[in-house]
């Protein structure tokens, strides 16, 4: 109560002084003149507030600003002279606190000649704290091809994103289907500066199902593991050429439903490829 006294005191005796020195100001006449009432009304005002116990806070408009990135986006070489193209890549707009996101990631086969898979989200983001978005939306996989590639299927979605401790970047996000099967996938990617422009950048995925959709190669368990590394040069911060490695693996019911496609339940790779970034 004490410190509440003085300080309101305070504040009086400010605006009593300033008020003399506008008195004083308003007799010589001149641009003086007409400021001294609009500064002696402000500094009221302040002691006002002050003696209110309440604070000026300016309001600003939000800032809106987006971006879009190629993380991924090349060729996949499994050494038998066969070439598939892989993409995965996202764009945001909005503000610091809320934004809309579109991510999109796919590949051809292991020939190229058609689309194995496809994907594409469209997300509402809400900053939850310091580097951690909580993020809703809906998902759709793409079927090009009625006789080839895994099937249409739209899912609801609710997830996280953000930077973990060490600026491991995470993405935890969890599926539910028109069936009502529940799908989780968990990633983590860091950047590892070796120089300015070089940059090595390992990744882990896992894939999680609670039942079966067969069509989709999606078994009960975890059905799916990718993990790879790429190590990049940025010529500039938007463009960015690199190559790598990457292995892709479908796991206990999921590798029976791959083999019964007649493919192999694991694959690696050579890639090569350019990030951008703009």
């Amino acid at each position: 109560m004490t410190c509440e006294r003085l300080t309101r005191a305070a504040a009086v005796l400010a605006a009593v002084v300033l008020s003399a020195t506008a008195a004083t100001a308003q007799s010589g006449g001149g641009h003086a003149m007409h400021a001294a009432p609009a500064a002696v009304a402000s500094t009221q005002d302040a002691a006002a507030m002050v003696a209110s116990g309440s604070e000026a806070h300016p309001v600003h408009a939000p800032i809106y600003f987006g971006a879009v990135l190629l993380d991924q986006n090349e060729i996949r070489s499994t050494g038998r002279g066969n070439l598939a193209y892989a993409w995965e890549g996202s764009a945001f707009y909005g503000t610091s606190h809320d934004r809309v996101w579109v991510n999109t990631r796919g590949e051809t086969s292991a020939e190229g000649e058609r689309l194995e898979r496809a994907e594409v989200e469209l997300l509402y983001s809400h900053l939850l704290g310091y580097y951690w978005d909580i993020q809703a939306g809906v998902r759709h996989d793409v079927r090009v091809d009625p006789r080839e590639g895994t099937p249409a299927r739209s899912y609801g979605v609710i997830g996280l994103q953000g930077l973990a401790p060490g600026f491991f970047e995470v993405q935890l996000h969890g599926f539910v289907s028109q069936e009502g099967i529940f799908l989780a996938r968990a990633s983590a990617s860091y950047d590892l500066l070796i120089t300015n422009r070089l940059v090595l950048q390992p990744e882990v995925e896992l894939n999680v199902s609670s039942g079966w959709d067969r069509d989709a190669l999606i078994a009960p368990g975890l059905y799916r593991v990718e993990a790879g590394i790429r190590l990049r040069y940025e010529i500039t911060r938007e463009f960015a050429p690199y190559i790598g490695f990457s292995y892709e693996r479908y796991t206990g019911g999921a590798s029976g439903l791959v083999r019964n496609h007649g493919e192999k339940p694991g694959r690696a790779a050579v890639v090569a490829g350019i990030r951008l970034f703009f």
